[in-house]
């Protein structure tokens, strides 16, 4: 069964040194119901606006699974929050889960749009030159996801997967540097491009293409 663990808003917003000279990535569990809007989660905070955020990246969902395999690779145990997720949910890798896939949570539905892709503000938090090439080789990225229903979740919640699309296209095979061409034309085949977040369309395209033309 996967369950929803912890639900994890911004600390504290803290100084950076990139672009927009902020990052909210600080998020930390907290009690109780919390509201799930279009476009973020009630209490918390997006700095870049760029590059987080939005209809395709309103909630960043990690895994005990996953965030083990982190671990290992650290040799310590970052608290509950520190990969700058928004949700933290067991019961499965999320590097499995589809595209597309829909989860109901209370009565919140999400669906994923994309893996997480590591930046330097991340590498900056955790104070690494090479985190995002080693977090990159892990292949355990967690997954982004727009809100289909708004709603009220709260920690301990079970999951309900409520639609798996045909495609078959994974969040960890999307991570790759190059997606199955026959599951990138699949995708395509079952959205709309509006639907399909932008980064995805065009890697999807990318790919697919190599069916069609394969020399």
């Amino acid at each position: 069964m996967i369950r929803l663990e912890h639900v994890c808003v911004v600390h504290q917003v803290i100084p950076d040194a990139g672009r927009v000279g902020r990052t909210a990535i600080d998020k930390r569990p907290v009690d109780g119901p919390v509201e799930v809007g279009p476009l973020h989660l009630a209490g918390d905070a997006i700095c870049d606006t760029k590059n987080h955020g939005g209809r395709f990246r309103a909630v960043y969902v990690v895994s005990d699974e996953d965030a083990a395999v982190v671990e290992r690779m650290l040799g310590r145990t970052p608290p509950v929050g520190w990969l700058g997720e928004n949700f933290r949910v067991s019961g499965v890798s999320m590097s499995d889960v589809l595209l597309g896939e829909r989860w109901r949570i209370g009565d919140c539905v999400i669906a994923f749009t994309e893996p997480r892709v590591p930046c330097s503000t991340f590498a900056r938090w955790v104070r690494e030159e090479s985190w995002v090439r080693r977090f990159a080789d892990l292949g355990h990225p967690g997954g982004l996801a727009e809100v289909i229903t708004p709603g009220v979740v709260r920690g301990g919640l079970p999951i309900e997967v409520v639609h798996r699309p045909d495609h078959g296209l994974t969040i960890g095979e999307a991570f790759r540097p190059s997606m199955p061409p026959d599951k990138a034309a699949a995708l395509l085949a079952t959205y709309a491009p509006e639907d399909i977040q932008p980064d995805m369309l065009r890697k999807a395209r990318a790919a697919a293409g190599r069916v069609a033309d394969p020399g």
